[in-house]
Order: C-alpha cells, then structure tokens, then sequence
C-alpha cells in the first residue's frame, strides 16, 4: 500500500468518525432539548433567540407586503416560487372566508382555481429555469408572468376582503348599537342607585 492510499484511508475513517460524531450530537442534543424544554424556554438566551426569530419573521413579512410583485418575482427560482404560492393561497383564503360568510363574491372562486391553475404551470417553468443562465430572454418572460399572477392575486385578496367587509358591516353596526344601548341602561341603572344612596 502506498503512502497516498494510507493517507487517503485515514482521511475516511476520519471523516466518518467526525460525521458520526456530529450525528450522535445531534440527536442528543435534540433529545435532551425537547425532554428539558420548559426549562430551555424559561432560559434569557432561549427567551432572546426566540424574540429574534420572531423579528426576522416579522421583517420578512414586511418586507413581503411592501414589496411589488416586480420586485417578489425576482430572486431564486425556490424564492419566487415560495413568494407565487403565497400570493395565490392568500387569496383563496380571503375569498373561501368571504364566500362563508355570504360576501358578495361573484366569480372570485372560479378566478382562484384559474390563478392556482396558472400559478402551477409557471411553477414547473420555474423549477426547469434552474440549469439556465441568469437573466436569458425566457427567463425574464416567466418572471415577468409570475408578477402578473401575483398583481392579480392580490387584487383578488383586496376584492374578498371588500366582500367580507360588506357582509360583517350590518352585524358590527347591531353590535355597536346593542353595546351602546346596554351601556346607556347600565348608566342610568348606576346613577340611580347613586341618587337613592345618597342621604336626604
């Protein structure tokens, strides 16, 4: 055996040693996390991590609102993708949850199962732009396909949540009119009780 076959064979063994080891931390480090959780989550460090995972989210989410969709559909391929899908489920959330609650919703369900139809086409373009250039003429075609889904998407969003605004307005306005009421007799109720204390 010559000195590189040697020198290769402990380079292996090495490796999957570190790589066992690794595993072996892992999963123990998982366990002992999970079976002493609650006393993991009371911890400042436990209590910090989370506060900024959750900051990022909310960044991230931010930054989804405020962003065109010019701008959503530029990136990785997985990215866009990502960004595509949840444009088009919020929409179709915004109108089922109109639509259960009697919402004037029109033809919004059947433009839904249209953009998810859509919205999966340029999903399978999207997963075979991955061995492409960057930037080719095609590519931009489809980016720029995925910006109108995603416009028409939250345009989609934006007229759900007008129907369900529309529908809940006549309960909020019974419910505003029976706190008043109720808060109007509890008053007259309360000054009454002052008068009748009060010594003659």
């Amino acid at each position: 055996m010559t000195f590189a076959a040697h020198v290769l064979e402990f380079l292996v063994i090495a490796g999957v040693v570190v790589l066992g080891a690794l595993a072996a931390a892992f999963f123990l480090g998982r366990a002992y996390i999970r079976r002493h959780w609650r006393l993991v989550r009371g911890h400042v460090a436990a209590r910090g991590l989370m506060t900024s995972l959750a900051w990022l989210a909310a960044g991230r989410e931010r930054y989804g609102t405020r962003s065109t969709p010019a701008e959503l559909s530029q990136g990785s391929a997985s990215r866009v993708r990502r960004r595509m899908w949840v444009a088009v489920e919020d929409a179709e959330a915004a109108v089922a949850h109109a639509d259960a609650h009697d919402g004037p919703v029109a033809e919004l369900p059947a433009v839904c199962r249209s953009l998810h139809g859509v919205a999966g086409e340029l999903d399978k373009l999207l997963r075979l732009e991955r061995g492409m250039p960057r930037h080719t003429t095609r590519t931009d075609a489809v980016r720029s396909q995925v910006a109108e889904v995603i416009s028409a998407a939250r345009d989609v969003q934006a007229a759900a949540l007008r129907a369900s605004s529309d529908a809940t307005e006549p309960q909020v306005r019974s419910l505003v009119r029976h706190a008043r009421d109720e808060v109007d007799i509890a008053s007259a109720a309360l000054s009454r009780l002052r008068s009748l204390a009060q010594p003659h």
